[in-house]
């Protein structure tokens, strides 16, 4: 099982004007950005990792709303230097390299990246978290699942166009995956999305928690979210309606107070 739609948008680059700085604790790296809150972020990144596109934009934005956000870097080993030392290089074409992208994912592993994930949300608490919420973008949808599975710190969770299903690389299976996540997640798919498994009545979506919902955006590829083309305006309009609908959200469910 594939990760992306073989639509998805490619590897955009990193803008540098972001407002946080990279940090280190107990084995795991990551972006931090915002000031000291009682309810904090983990951000999941897509496949080109951890500094690539908009993916600490986004945690900017998180930020703004009074969240302290962290990405971690977690999509190791990286293939080929990654980009920023996480997850795909610049120049990886997923469309013509399929079976690479396949070969590798399967080395990215749950199974070590759990204990960075604990020791995060170790130091969110100790930086004055009392509850969490995760955020993924395409790959990062399966660790939001995980990490939900794995903790009850984390209440709430929200996914950009999904790629939960990577699991099955894994030898999982995310209908099985689905049932264990704790908390309600807000699923938004872009058209090349599977609609069985996160569409309206997807099986995926009827797995999930109570409190559980998910917006299809029809004019989207896969990555808008995270790498689209944010000088087009209808993509620029559907990043602005997917963040607003996901500051909603954890505003219900991940209360700052």
């Amino acid at each position: 099982m594939s990760c992306c739609p073989p639509s998805a948008l490619p590897y955009l680059a990193a803008k540098p004007a972001t407002k946080g700085s990279k940090k280190a604790v107990d084995g795991v790296e990551f972006y931090e950005t915002g000031a000291q809150s009682k309810a904090a972020i983990i951000l999941f990144p897509d496949v080109w990792g951890w500094d690539s596109g908009r993916t600490r934009a986004l945690a900017d934005a998180f930020a703004e709303q009074g969240y302290r956000t962290y990405v971690p870097k977690v999509l190791q080993p990286a293939f080929e230097g990654g980009t920023d030392g996480d997850g795909l290089p610049p120049t990886f074409d997923l469309g013509e390299r399929g079976d690479d992208f396949m070969k590798w994912v399967v080395t990215v592993k749950w199974d070590g990246i759990d204990a960075k994930v604990k020791a995060l949300l170790a130091y969110a608490k100790a930086e004055g978290a009392t509850s969490l919420g995760v955020v993924g973008c395409c790959w990062g949808g399966w660790a939001c699942f995980e990490t939900s599975a794995m903790s009850t710190d984390v209440k709430v969770g929200v996914i950009f166009h999904p790629s939960c299903h990577i699991v099955a690389a894994h030898g999982g299976e995310v209908h099985a995956l689905a049932k264990k996540v704790q908390a309600p997640h807000y699923i938004m798919p872009a058209k090349s999305d599977d609609p069985a498994l996160y569409g309206p009545e997807g099986s995926v979506i009827k797995e999930l928690p109570a409190g559980s919902k998910q917006k299809t955006f029809p004019e989207q590829e896969h990555g808008w979210t995270s790498r689209g083309d944010a000088s087009d305006p209808a993509v620029a309009a559907a990043i602005k309606d997917a963040m607003t609908e996901a500051f909603g959200y954890l505003k219900e469910h991940l209360p700052l107070a």
